[in-house]
């Protein structure tokens, strides 16, 4: 009796729909309905929020995934709870995750249902600014009331986001809520290991209400950050003429390359940017490749950053999206960035085939119907054009079933 030369059936997915159409595609096809956890895994990893798509609204389609996300978090809270989080974390869709984490809050709220909110709240906000832009969500759609388990989940991000260097970066007039409405909403309480952090909420207190004052000794940062813009503008850009020397000044202040540019009131020249480079992250260095070759940095530094942007280590932590390589490579004017580029991208598609036939597709839009099954030995769908994505693949032929990402 043979053991091992034997037809295996296929692997199987967890974006699963029905076996036969149950709709109509937008363009009039034969629909296949998903699960509601694949519909929503399939729209959130393509979900923008706010933004039209060809064939819905934004409105239609905001709603209809604030709608899947109560389905989810009613049917399972704990798969929805992991979901949220690893959208955030994993699959870096800010927006889609913070609409979610809300949602998911209400519906915990409208079911009468304790615990797991205060959690999911706070685990997707995941950046200084992210407090501020949960609470604009909640109080445009849910109105001014918040509920105590999204102020408990936003005071514990406060407590662990808010910094110095957090408050020069993103409180400013131009977000409808700063760090002290923030806190004004939350109550967070300092945390306990970090001493300063009470001076820091009195002084965001203060700059919201117009009562500037000199920083105090717990905030030294602030406090070198007055003494740059205390400088005559006529002396700032002398102090590029010692790049070492500069980029100590420069990072004890928390200036960042925006910073920079507004605080000298003048074009960012060569000597400027061949500072700057070397503390700048990588999605900066993304994202600044036509200024540096404006500016006409040198070959050398250029090919420092091209080393940069190549190397496999640095990609996998920058967790950008392919996507971001290929407009680099739009908007850089010279060749100089190609190679290294598509390096960084490479680190980083006929229904009418026999059933027994692998079939890949990919759902680039989070749409309702899709426009083949999928769950099936044989027949899978990825949401979002990305790497993880195509590192599915290999495991699925080789016979291997994927569950959920997270």
């Amino acid at each position: 009796m043979s053991k091992f030369n034997l037809a295996r059936p296929g692997a199987t997915s967890p974006v699963t729909s029905e076996a036969r159409p149950t709709g109509r595609t937008f363009e009039g096809g034969a629909g296949y309905a998903r699960t509601p956890q694949s519909e929503l895994f399939l729209l959130a990893v393509t979900n923008m929020v706010g933004e039209h798509t060809f064939y819905e609204s934004a409105g239609q389609r905001d709603d209809r995934y604030a709608a899947l996300v109560h389905r989810t978090t009613l049917a399972d809270p704990e798969w929805t709870a992991r979901f949220l989080r690893w959208l955030r974390t994993e699959a870096n869709m800010r927006s889609a995750a913070l609409v979610g984490a809300a949602e998911f809050a209400k519906a915990r709220l409208d079911a009468d249902a304790a615990g797991m909110s205060r959690q999911v709240i706070g685990s997707v906000l995941q950046r200084a600014d992210e407090p501020g832009e949960l609470l604009a969500y909640w109080t445009s759609v849910h109105g001014r009331a918040v509920p105590k388990p999204v102020k408990r989940g936003i005071a514990d991000a406060v407590r662990r986001l808010y910094d110095e260097r957090a408050l020069l970066k993103w409180d400013s007039t131009a977000r409808a809520f700063r760090f002290a409405d923030v806190l004004q909403l939350a109550h967070p309480a300092p945390a306990a290991d970090k001493p300063w952090q009470g001076a820091l909420f009195a002084h965001a207190l203060d700059r919201r209400y117009g009562r500037e004052t000199e920083p105090p000794t717990a905030l030294p940062v602030l406090r070198a950050r007055a003494e740059l813009m205390a400088r005559p503008v006529e002396q700032r850009r002398a102090l590029f003429d010692d790049a070492e020397r500069a980029r100590a000044t420069l990072r004890a202040a928390g200036m960042t390359w925006e910073a920079v540019a507004g605080w000298l009131q003048g074009p960012m020249d060569a000597k400027v940017w061949e500072a700057l480079i070397p503390a700048m992250g990588y999605m900066a260095k993304l994202r600044n490749l036509r200024n540096f070759d404006q500016a006409g940095v040198s070959d050398a530094v250029a090919a420092q950053v091209a080393a940069e942007l190549a190397d496999p280590n640095q990609v996998a932590r920058s967790r950008q999206l392919p996507m971001r390589f290929l407009s680099a490579y739009r908007a850089a004017p010279s060749l100089r960035w190609g190679h290294a580029l598509e390096q960084a991208h490479d680190g980083d598609v006929g229904l009418a085939v026999p059933a027994e036939v692998p079939l890949y597709t990919w759902n680039l839009a989070g749409y309702r119907y899709g426009h083949a099954p999928s769950g099936t030995p044989h027949r899978h769908a990825f949401g979002g054009l990305t790497d993880a994505a195509f590192r599915m693949i290999p495991l699925l032929e080789a016979g291997r079933d994927t569950d959920w990402p997270f």
